[in-house]
């Protein structure tokens, strides 16, 4: 019992040990996989550590000419701090005595360095000539010229610097340097909608013939369609039968509308009072009318004239409220003709 008691506190001790000893912290490693590129495991310590030549604070790289990269994990001189040219760019050299890079003749990095026309370019890092400014066509932009007299860049004919260099309908296109036609102005046909022709005195777009803009540019049964431009009936207006329905002819010499076709109708106002107008746009005859006797019941006859006109009535009666329109005759009891 005493040794497993003692084996007990031997694990519990090893275990705690290696607590202690950084294996239970996100920084403990068994081996190398465990840490990241710039560091190694320190097997002995169970933790990743730094790799020689490379650094996690400026205070490890011990110069004050030099900080730590926080990307590369190394030590680079400070921007503009030397040891030797290699440590500056390739249009400098390092200052040893002031361990600073320096231009390199014929190289500059502030305008002071440069000529009474020239700046320093911030990409070359050479003296040019100042915008505007040139020694030779290449100085100036592609659009330009030198003038070798003043040395001065001036436009190609048909560019522009200014909106004085173009004509009064057109403007100067500051990233192109090209005069371009303004806004609402046109310089051919091809500057306008397909419906519209240009101008060649006003240089504005106008309608071309058989094309429309309002509604004024059409005769006065039609309207200006604004999608296509073009003229087209007005609803409810016709110019030919193909403009109406099937039932329907137009009317075009007239009114210009559709009309129904003999023997058809539109609405009741087309047929007769006792007919009404149906959905085939044939008239037919309303619910408690008639036309004949036949489509009255046995004992009614369909009065053809009179308040009860087309309407079937009684032939036989008991008084005269039996015989709407006529009067009942006591010694038939039957009512009187009414027509």
């Amino acid at each position: 019992m005493e040794i497993k008691h003692a084996l007990l506190l031997a694990a519990l001790f090893i275990f705690a040990s290696l607590f202690l000893s950084g294996c239970a912290t996100s920084n403990a490693c068994s081996s190398d996989k465990n840490c990241k590129d710039y560091q190694y495991c320190d097997l002995q310590k169970r933790i990743c550590a730094t790799r020689t030549g490379y650094c996690t604070s400026d205070s490890v790289c011990n110069d004050t000419l030099k900080f730590c990269d926080s990307k590369a994990h190394r030590c680079l001189y400070q921007p503009g701090r030397c040891s030797t040219d290699a440590d500056c760019d390739n249009w400098q050299v390092c200052n040893l005595k002031e361990s600073t890079c320096l231009p390199k003749a014929g190289f500059c990095d502030v305008d002071s360095l440069c000529g009474l026309d020239q700046v320093c370019s911030p990409t070359k890092h050479t003296c040019v000539p100042k915008p505007g400014k040139c020694e030779n066509n290449f100085d100036c932009e592609g659009y330009q010229l030198c003038n070798f007299t003043t040395k001065r860049c001036f436009s190609l004919p048909g560019k522009c610097d200014l909106e004085i260099d173009c004509q009064g309908w057109q403007n100067c296109n500051v990233s192109t340097h090209a005069c371009t036609t303004r806004a609402g102005f046109c310089s051919n046909d091809l500057d306008c909608p397909k419906w519209q022709v240009c101008d060649t005195n006003t240089h504005r777009c106008g309608t071309a013939s058989g094309s429309c803009a309002f509604d004024r540019d059409c005769a006065d049964w039609q309207i200006c369609n604004m999608t296509a431009h073009k003229c087209t009936i007005r609803r409810g207006l016709c110019q030919t039968a193909s403009d109406c329905a099937s039932h329907q002819v137009c009317d075009s010499a007239g009114s210009k509308t559709c009309v129904p076709k003999a023997g058809f109708c539109d609405s009741d106002s087309n047929c007769q009072f006792f007919d009404l107008c149906g959905s085939d746009h044939k008239c037919h005859l309303r619910p408690g009318y008639c036309t004949q006797s036949s489509q009255c019941a046995y004992n009614e006859r369909c009065e053809k004239c009179g308040p009860s006109a087309n309407r079937c009535i009684k032939v036989t009666c008991q008084s005269d409220g039996d015989c709407p329109g006529s009067t009942c005759d006591p010694d038939t009891n039957r009512c009187r003709g009414g027509c």
